[in-house]
């Protein structure tokens, strides 16, 4: 037997369910993605074998553009500029010198939003740092292919489209400059603010 009640909440539910639906399409709707971050640089590995020769932390600085395609996928373009300093009693020429590294690339971010609005995501992709020294005119600036991946989270400001985000991206490239030889593995971990515009 049909009640009133059930024909009420047959009704709510009729009205709702467009609204509902909506904003989920909404919601999958590819979206432009402006991103700012900055914080530190950490070489993980040394410039030689040895471990006398190495570049201590430094400073990093960066930005992007990309289109989250879905909640789950985001394809992004990045530039980070990142300084360090040389030192250790191999370092020859580095040693006191600021070393200017120019990290730019592409990369596929896999996200998993989550209904608190945070999104742990992975990161991995590919393209190449420029490293030079403009304190050193005997410095020969060059570029070296590099692989990209990294981990962060982001959380989503409530009915905004302002994201706030951490992250820890890695860049393995060689370094075969200045009697060394070995490959390199630079950590940015850095904190940011992202924004989307709908497409």
């Amino acid at each position: 037997m049909i009640t009133r009640s059930s024909l009420s909440a047959a009704l709510v539910l009729s009205l709702l369910a467009p609204a509902v639906l909506s904003a989920q399409a909404a919601s999958d709707r590819p979206r432009l993605v402006f991103f700012a971050n900055g914080g530190g640089n950490s070489p993980v590995t040394d410039l030689n074998e040895a471990g006398t020769a190495s570049l201590k932390t430094g400073w990093t600085a960066g930005a992007g553009v990309g289109v989250q395609v879905n909640p789950y996928l985001a394809i992004r373009g990045s530039f980070n500029f990142a300084r360090s300093e040389g030192e250790g009693p191999a370092a020859g020429l580095l040693t006191g010198q600021k070393l200017n590294h120019y990290f730019y690339g592409g990369d596929v971010q896999l996200r998993y939003p989550t209904s608190s609005g945070f999104a742990p995501y992975l990161l991995l992709g590919a393209g190449a740092v420029t490293i030079d020294n403009t304190d050193l005119n005997t410095f020969e600036r060059f570029t070296k292919f590099a692989g990209k991946g990294g981990l962060g989270v982001e959380y989503v400001l409530p009915r905004s489209n302002v994201g706030l985000f951490v992250q820890g991206t890695t860049y393995v490239y060689g370094y075969d400059r200045g009697g060394f030889d070995k490959t390199q593995v630079d950590l940015l971990w850095t904190g940011g603010l992202s924004y989307r515009l709908p497409l």
